[in-house]
């Protein structure tokens, strides 16, 4: 005979949920980007800093890519603390590697990655008056 009562499997998820994240288990957070690039003209010969910030469990990486390849770091550009990046002297003459281009930030932790939105840096051509 039945008794009218039935166990919901949803309650039970919600107990492994909170099992889950109880201080010295596994628990994970989720991993965000606080701030991310947004697009910018600057002038040849200027600096300029394209943020990107993420949160999540420690470490957090955060590597930079130009139009879906890794930038390299060198003398003029570098990756900050906070994780934004710092191109010093933005150049870009015919025949010269260009610093142009679309930009993106990945952050990795230990339970995956993301990816930012693309920012566009544009150097600006003079107008001679």
């Amino acid at each position: 005979m039945a008794t009218g009562r039935r166990s919901a499997p949803g309650g039970m998820l919600l107990l492994w949920a909170a099992l889950l994240c109880f201080p010295g288990s596994w628990c994970f957070s989720e991993l965000l980007f606080v701030k991310g690039p947004q697009d910018v003209i600057v002038t040849r010969r200027e600096s300029v800093v394209l943020d990107c910030q993420a949160h999540g469990d420690a470490p957090v990486t955060v590597r930079w890519m130009k139009n879906g390849v890794k930038v390299p770091e060198n003398d003029r550009i570098s990756t900050l603390h906070n994780g934004s990046l710092y191109i010093c002297e933005v150049g870009g003459r015919k025949g010269e590697q260009s610093d142009e281009g679309f930009y993106q930030c990945l952050a990795l932790y230990k339970y995956g990655a993301i990816l930012s939105q693309r920012a566009h840096l544009s150097i600006a051509t003079a107008v001679l008056g």
